[in-house]
């Protein structure tokens, strides 16, 4: 079975299920909400020469990111749990393009609903603003929209490829959830701030945070060192996850 073929079966797969949708639609609501919700309460015109306008309409990440990762979670391991994964792999004896096929059929349709999701919310987030606001020609602006269409888009692979490595839904989003926030959460508690800043600056967090940042942020890497600090996680453990899906059976 070629590739294409491959893609188009999970292509099959992901569009039969109603979940999948739902579960995208609802997380490209709770980025676009969330950040109307932080323009509108958090927006204050005396500040707005100093504010990270663009940054207030696009503050949906933390809230999004639960729902990418439960989507690329259950993509995975939904067909351990029914048990369809020993016909999937029966028809692809290679193994590997299965989970490449599920990688490309779920970053390409995630990145393009988030990438509408970014597009309206900074529109309607800068048309809350008001004139003060930010446009889409102003220096970084576009290049934001495309780093945190991103951002979630790859936090969404995480947890497929997490679900590919561990197989179990429950173990999958507990992986997924202590990568993209606990570790932030530990470094906090236990280092002192100076090493702190520039050990969550690798994190995978701050490193898909920096992907989208419009301003200058000693905390963050340069969008473009961010973007390849966060391919080069997925790389580690996408080559994690097709490691154990070639060497194990298929229980």
């Amino acid at each position: 079975m070629t590739f294409p073929q491959v893609i188009r079966f999970e292509w099959i797969k992901f569009r039969s299920l109603r979940s999948s949708w739902i579960t995208l639609a609802l997380t490209a609501g709770l980025y676009t909400g969330t950040g109307l919700l932080v323009c509108w309460l958090l927006f204050d015109p005396a500040r707005a020469a100093v504010d990270d306008l663009v940054g207030k309409s696009l503050s949906g990440d933390l809230v999004a990111l639960l729902a990418a990762g439960a989507l690329g979670v259950l993509t995975m391991t939904g067909e351990y749990g029914s048990g369809t994964i020993r016909t999937t792999l029966a028809a692809v004896p290679r193994r590997w393009p299965v989970l490449a096929a599920k990688v490309v059929v779920l970053g390409t349709v995630s990145y393009a609903v988030m990438l509408l999701a970014t597009v309206i919310s900074f529109a309607a987030g800068q048309a809350i603003i008001g004139d003060l606001g930010a446009s889409f020609g102003d220096d970084g602006v576009v290049r934001a929209l495309f780093g945190h269409a991103a951002y979630v888009t790859g936090a969404g692979l995480f947890g497929l490829l997490f679900g590919g490595l561990l197989r179990s839904t429950a173990a999958a989003f507990t992986a997924y959830f202590a990568v993209m926030f606990l570790l932030t959460m530990l470094s906090a508690l236990v280092l002192p701030y100076g090493w702190r800043v520039n050990v969550n600056k690798f994190l995978p967090s701050a490193a898909g945070e920096a992907m989208g940042s419009v301003v200058d942020n000693p905390e963050l890497l340069t969008p473009g060192l961010g973007a390849l600090v966060f391919a080069g996680y997925l790389l580690l453990t996408g080559t994690a996850a097709a490691w154990r899906l070639t060497r194990s059976d298929a229980g």
